[in-house]
């Protein structure tokens, strides 16, 4: 069985199991880190304001976007281990 290979050009990257209290400067400051975020996607409930638990970041370079991944997937934010995943289309609207 082949293991489906990781977008080799991706900017960018998809981050889940966010806690409710992560913000977008959140994400700005901790994964701005790994370089220039060109973009950062953040679906919040209507009524409450608060994230969805995913987040889609787009960087400038895709050796940003990777070295991001290798470094936070499996790594803490607010408590909550995160899952961090290679994109080609790290917005999630």
């Amino acid at each position: 069985m082949e293991v489906p290979s990781k977008p080799p050009n991706a900017r960018g990257i998809i981050v889940a199991n966010l806690t409710r209290n992560v913000v977008e400067t959140h994400l700005r400051s901790v994964f701005g880190l790994y370089g220039p975020i060109v973009k950062v996607d953040m679906p919040v409930y209507i009524k409450s304001g608060q994230n969805r638990g995913k987040a889609g970041i787009e960087f400038q370079q895709p050796e940003m976007a990777q070295k991001a991944q290798s470094h936070m997937n499996g790594g803490q934010l607010d408590g909550a281990i995160l899952k961090v995943e290679l994109t080609d289309s790290p917005m999630l609207s």
